[in-house]
């Protein structure tokens, strides 16, 4: 009995651990603990499910396909192994495996979640939503169902909705605070409806026995709470200990950074002297990039509002792809003898999963501004804008923001984020270097004081003609957002953010 209540105490801490999001602990303590207890379904899940979290997709996927050829009947297993399919873009299989387990048990609220999670990955918002509602049906106050569907209504715009279902997960759990952060987007806590709101994040600060997880979003709410309301010093404290407490979170190394793109610089200075040409591309892609809150969401919109212009959003699908390629040993004379494009044909087997019927598409990855040298090459006849704004209020905004995502761990601490700026910086002037004429900078203070002659530019350089509606994206365009600038797109252009971190420098060193 005593063995017993030791496991139990033991995988209770390990379920802790994963939950904090430290999941490299998690992986060795439940794999110490398997020893004692072989085959247990809940430990090997938290391995998974970390290597997932961790961005080890290929381990992800070994464990589960040994799991499940040794446990077949085991359903959490499968309905995993879809998530990780799905994270290594294999959205039919992933789909495959789904189907089948919703066919054997159509009450299986967790395959239908992941499948409606797909939906929403592959932008069929409509199916996403029907399925979501299928999964209330079985267990109305199942939250992260609840919460997931607020999240598609946000892409879709349909702030009524979000609000309404954010509204119903805090009557269920006011401890499940992320829905604060999704209400705090779209409120504006200048106006009077919102102080009640405002007055809730601050009682569960105070009186709920909150985790750190679940104070973090709150700090970044509240943060933006005052801001609305003008009250920046009390504004700043709130970000800066929202800022602290998910850095401390963060297991992370910023020589990664400086390491990359001097490995990246290297690949293109040994290329000198070797010419490649492969043959047109399909689509016409216009790849998008710069810093988190540099403009990039505000740009894609206007130029997606283009009758022949259609929205990829943020794929991620090049970094992806060259996260498969082992860059310390890439070299161009590998590609010599190679007549096909491998690195776009893999490209377009990504973009196949989605319904496209324009030539011209944009890819929003904001950090593929370090890939620019293989855009050049790789993608004949595309694109690429790079969004530059002024480096204070570029800070701020990345700094107000909980920017969360395996390659945005830097956003939480002032001197990573000035760091990384640098090295934003060298890369542009990198890939100008080598590539002289090929990138246009897009100055975003210039995009929102002179919308119309900039847009004009843009559009030349893309080789596209005027449309006078790309002026009207914010009621015109309807491709959906997954981002914090969802409620901002949906708004004409407005120039209270141009030097916001004015009113803060006062109280801010940075």
């Amino acid at each position: 009995m005593k063995n017993n209540k030791d496991i139990i105490d033991q995988i209770k801490k390990i379920s802790n651990i994963f939950q904090a999001g430290d999941f490299i602990h998690a992986i060795s303590k439940s794999k110490k603990l398997l020893h004692q207890i072989p085959n247990n379904e809940f430990l090997l899940n938290i391995v998974g499910m970390s290597y997932l979290n961790l961005g080890k997709l290929d381990d992800a996927k070994n464990l589960y396909q040994k799991t499940i050829k040794q446990n077949p009947r085991v359903t959490s297993f499968k309905n995993n192994y879809a998530n990780v399919l799905k994270s290594l873009d294999k959205f039919d299989e992933a789909e495959k495996v789904l189907s089948e387990l919703i066919d054997a048990n159509p009450e299986y609220i967790n395959a239908i979640n992941n499948l409606a999670n797909l939906k929403k990955n592959l932008k069929k918002f409509d199916d996403a939503i029907s399925l979501f509602t299928k999964a209330l049906k079985i267990d109305p106050n199942n939250i992260t169902v609840l919460y997931n569907l607020a999240l598609c209504y946000r892409s879709v715009r349909n702030y009524d909705a979000v609000i309404k279902t954010a509204k119903k997960i805090d009557e269920i759990d006011e401890s499940f605070t992320n829905v604060d952060k999704i209400i705090s987007e779209i409120k504006n806590y200048k106006d009077q409806d919102a102080n009640q709101h405002l007055s809730s994040m601050n009682k569960k600060l105070k009186e709920l026995n909150l985790t750190s997880e679940q104070k973090i979003p709150l700090y970044f709410s509240l943060g933006k709470a005052y801001e609305d309301k003008e009250e920046y010093e009390l504004s700043l404290k709130h970000y800066i200990k929202g800022n602290e407490l998910r850095r401390s979170t963060i297991n992370y190394d910023f020589d990664n950074e400086k390491n990359k793109i001097v490995l990246i610089k290297k690949i293109f200075e040994d290329l000198k002297n070797k010419k490649f040409k492969f043959e047109s591309v399909n689509k016409k892609i216009i790849f998008i990039c710069g810093m988190p809150r540099s403009g990039t969401t505000l740009l894609e919109q206007i130029i997606s509002a283009h009758t022949k212009v259609e929205s990829l959003g943020e794929t991620e699908f090049l970094g992806k792809i060259f996260a498969m390629l082992d860059l310390n040993k890439f070299s161009f004379d590998t590609l010599l003898d190679k007549k096909k494009n491998f690195i776009y044909n893999d490209y377009e087997k990504l973009m196949q999963k989605y319904d496209l019927n324009n030539e011209f598409l944009t890819d929003k990855s904001l950090l593929n501004f370090q890939l620019i040298g293989f855009i050049k090459i790789f993608f004949p006849g595309s694109k690429v804008l790079v969004l530059k704004r002024n480096f204070e209020n570029n800070f701020f905004s990345i700094y107000k923001n909980e920017l969360l995502g395996p390659q945005l761990k830097w956003t939480f601490d002032k001197k990573e984020i000035k760091e990384y700026y640098k090295i934003f910086i060298e890369y542009i002037n990198f890939w100008k270097e080598i590539f002289p004429n090929f990138l246009m900078e897009v100055d975003y203070e210039q995009l929102v004081t002179n919308t119309e002659k900039v847009t004009k530019n843009i559009l030349e350089y893309c080789d596209l003609n005027w449309e006078k509606d790309c002026l009207n994206y914010h009621s015109k365009n309807k491709s959906a957002i997954d981002t914090a600038s969802a409620n901002q797109a949906n708004k004409p252009i407005y120039k209270t953010s141009l030097n916001k971190f004015e009113v803060y420098r006062k109280f801010f060193e940075l």
